[in-house]
């Protein structure tokens, strides 16, 4: 969705200037990311950065030095475990197998997952979970979250003057494979046991969600039943559209300008990370190229 956002307002994007395996992961920030991302002309700055990195505040404002704007998105752990292992090819294998026997394939099943606040280079053995979330909560200015996207969404619009056009989307990533499985009350609390202090990050953000939703009253869901129309029709739309068909025209509300989606934009919608990170590193190099001749 912001790499999309970027496309259509031809910002910045700081992305790795690499090919070959993991192309799209800057991972660990160092003093000298800058020598390994696509550079940008003189006088201009990166608008967005939207790839894999581990989170460092002081590295971040340095490549967007501008009033930035902190975004993360946080998923329920024992769901995230869950998907995390499906997606996992060796992992899968194993609980598609056990599929087959019994439908409770977590039952004393161990598989190892980094927790996701790695992701947020926390270590508690430097400080407990409690102040680092205190902190996460102070130094960005939204953590979405997951099992509430649409909610956060319409929030995320809501604090970047943004409209519905920025934040459509059609889900291509949902992992099918993980069907067919139950979780018992104890396979679960097993499984939390195994990430408390993702457990207690996720309950932080989620309730600070609904206090926020809870402050903005019947006209946040009036919105956002309207947004789920919308995305309703662009599904739809995306489904079937073949090239050279007609745009779908989305009409003016009290929520949202005019806007139209057209078969490219279904096209970059249901494009997955690696080969949207692909064409924006090529633009990238464009750009760069392209206004670097203007100086």
């Amino acid at each position: 969705m912001l790499h999309r956002f970027a496309l259509r307002y031809n910002l910045n994007v700081v992305l790795p200037d690499k090919n070959g395996k993991y192309f799209w992961i800057l991972g660990k920030l160092y003093q000298n990311t800058h020598r390994k991302i696509i550079p940008v002309a003189k006088d201009e700055e990166y608008n967005i950065l939207a790839v894999d990195t581990f989170y460092n505040k002081h590295i971040y404002e340095q490549l967007i030095p501008i009033n930035p704007f902190f975004l993360a998105i946080f998923r329920e752990p024992v769901e995230r475990y869950i998907s995390y292992l499906f997606y996992q090819s060796d992992t899968c294998a194993i609980l598609n197998q056990k599929k087959k026997t019994n439908p409770y394939i977590f039952h004393d099943y161990t598989g190892e997952t980094p927790p996701i606040l790695n992701d947020f280079s926390f270590n508690e053995n430097i400080m407990n979970v409690s102040r680092f979330t205190e902190r996460m909560d102070n130094e960005f200015d939204m953590i979405m979250v997951t099992e509430y996207f649409d909610q956060s969404l319409i929030l995320l619009k809501r604090k970047l003057c943004w409209n519905f056009q920025d934040i459509i989307y059609i889900t291509s990533n949902k992992n099918l494979e993980d069907a067919g499985y139950a979780l018992s009350p104890a396979d679960r609390q097993n499984i939390i046991s195994h990430f408390k202090n993702d457990l207690i990050f996720y309950e932080h953000f989620k309730s600070k969600l609904f206090t926020e939703m809870s402050k903005l009253g019947v006209g946040f869901l009036e919105e956002l039943h309207h947004f789920k129309m919308v995305l309703k029709l662009v599904k739809d739309y995306c489904t079937f559209v073949k090239k050279g068909d007609e745009s779908l025209v989305i009409p003016e509300s009290m929520w949202n300008q005019p806007f139209i989606v057209d078969p490219f934009e279904c096209y970059i919608m249901r494009l997955n990370e690696l080969p949207l990170v692909r064409i924006l590193q090529k633009r990238q190099h464009e750009l760069y190229n392209e206004r670097s001749t203007k100086y």
